[in-house]
């Protein structure tokens, strides 16, 4: 009997020992918030706001006296580009005499709270400079002789591997001068010194370009307790996206010489409410009307994704430049002026210069508005035209610069509009502008009684269909006309 009762003492001992280690042994939580006192948990953010990282962890409410505080191993990473935090744990922290609070740690919110926050607030992206038309490239964070104390990397690109071309854009490379890519197998160490997307075809020195954010892109923290490694917590948010507009202030002008202005409305570029902000904006006459103007044995652009597709041209030479617009270079070409420049046929266009240029600053219309201004006093002085001609079609480009699946265009005309139509639409030819991949067909509807030349038989046009995001794609489709008669041509 007293066996018995002593394997019961033993048994109710270790049932309560576990009790109470399963309430000592607490699971970790982790957040984000717009508070130092993890008050305002936050799950979607601007690109630019300041957060701070909260962690919910009694284990680590050691003494219910004072703040504790403690330096975990702690990450947040964007999965799509590398951005990676800046958190570094130094080895001499101690929050036990000798106490010694240095590098990156979390201090708890009360006495007794089991809450933690960051020391400080790290920003999510901001600009290369606010003040510069030219050096307004998002980036991750801004390096100071080459350091950086928020953010680093976020350089990561889908591209064409040069060492083992295939065609597709489908190798995921980092960024450095040049523009170079590298494999992503060799990247640059943490903490490794970074330059500005600016200097990306003058600049040396440093160990990579610092590379950015992108809307809608989601951002991954990781906390591990410091005594429990298997007490790991996780915590997400997420960046963003607004869709564009973009529009001229009248759909047809008088005559060429003339104001105009070009509105771009754009919350998710409003990154600073305390500056003025400028996003790039092209503006192109009659795009694609012309053949292609050879110049060193290569071909100007004549339309948007051509100009995305090469960087346009030499703004003194001519000569094609054969690199690709993208987030690191879409403010900022090769030429001596920042601007973007193509090469319009002489014999069809006046054009007060060789070549023209077609990139333009639209800016922002107060400190905190997300509403950017395109104003040319002059259209025909502005666009570098000596004259334009009755049915003239201008059209302005917005690529948002950092989320290139945000693309809108607006067009105006000089006197007079009569041109064709053309839309997107489903099977019955209704207007469509949103498709699903994989599900939906795509058809295509041109109409355009110009086109209906031989009433007697049916005839056929030539489409341009572009893709501006990422590596662009362009396909030519052959719309047949629906009658012999007849002014509408479509997709069948």
């Amino acid at each position: 009997m007293k066996k018995q009762l002593g394997v019961a003492s033993v048994v109710t001992l270790l049932v309560v020992t576990l009790f109470t280690l399963s309430a000592l042994a607490t699971d970790a939580q982790m957040y984000f918030s717009s508070d130092k006192n993890g008050q305002n948990r936050v799950t979607n953010i601007q690109e630019g706001d300041e957060i701070w990282i909260v962690v919910i962890d009694n284990d680590q409410n050691i003494d219910c006296d004072i703040r504790d505080k403690m330096a975990p191993d702690l990450k947040i990473m964007d999965p799509k580009t590398g951005a990676y935090i800046v958190w570094y744990v130094d080895p001499a922290f101690s929050d036990r005499p000798p106490v010694n609070h240095v590098g990156d740690y979390l201090e708890e919110t009360g006495g007794d709270t089991g809450v933690f926050t960051s020391v400080r607030s790290f920003q999510v992206g901001r600009r290369e400079n606010y003040d510069i038309e030219e050096k307004g490239t998002h980036i991750v964070d801004l390096p100071v002789d080459g350091v950086v104390d928020d953010f680093q990397w976020g350089h990561w690109s889908y591209v064409e591997d040069a060492n083992n071309p295939n065609g597709f854009a489908d190798e995921r490379e980092w960024l450095d001068y040049g523009p170079v890519f590298h494999q992503i197998a060799t990247p640059p160490a943490p903490f490794a010194d970074a330059d500005v997307p600016s200097v990306i075809y003058t600049g040396s020195g440093e160990e990579y370009i610092i590379g950015r954010f992108e809307n809608m892109d989601t951002l991954i923290g990781m906390y591990q307790d410091p005594n429990d490694p298997t007490d790991v917590a996780i915590g997400l948010m997420k960046i963003i996206d607004t869709e564009a507009t973009i529009s001229w202030n009248q759909e047809i002008y008088k005559d060429a010489n003339g104001d105009a202005s070009i509105t771009v409305v754009d919350p998710d570029e409003n990154l600073n409410c305390n500056e003025v902000e400028w996003v790039p904006v092209f503006i192109l006459v009659n795009p694609g009307s012309w053949n292609p103007v050879q110049t060193s044995g290569a071909l100007s652009p004549t339309n948007f994704c051509m100009l995305l597709r090469s960087g346009g041209v030499d703004s003194s030479t001519g000569a094609v430049f054969e690199e690709p617009i993208r987030w690191y270079n879409i403010y900022n070409s090769k030429n001596a002026d920042h601007l973007y420049y193509i090469g319009y046929d002489q014999l069809l266009f006046a054009t007060t210069n060789t070549y023209t240029p077609v990139l333009f600053y639209a800016q922002e219309t107060g400190v905190n508005t997300g509403v950017f201004q395109l104003n040319l006093n002059s259209i025909l002085t502005d666009l570098e035209f000596d004259d334009l001609y009755v049915r003239d079609v201008l059209v302005a480009y917005y690529l948002d610069p950092n989320d290139f699946d945000d693309f809108k265009l607006a067009t105006a005309y000089i006197e007079e509009r009569q041109h064709s139509i053309t839309s997107f639409t489903d099977a019955n030819r209704a207007d469509k502008d949103l498709f699903w991949i994989g599900r939906d067909p795509v058809y295509v509807q041109v109409i355009d009684a110009n086109a209906n030349v031989d009433p007697c038989c049916p005839e056929q046009v030539v489409v341009h269909i572009c893709d501006p995001h990422g590596e662009d794609d362009a396909e030519w489709l052959i719309l047949d006309e629906t009658s012999s008669n007849s002014p509408v041509f479509f997709t069948f």
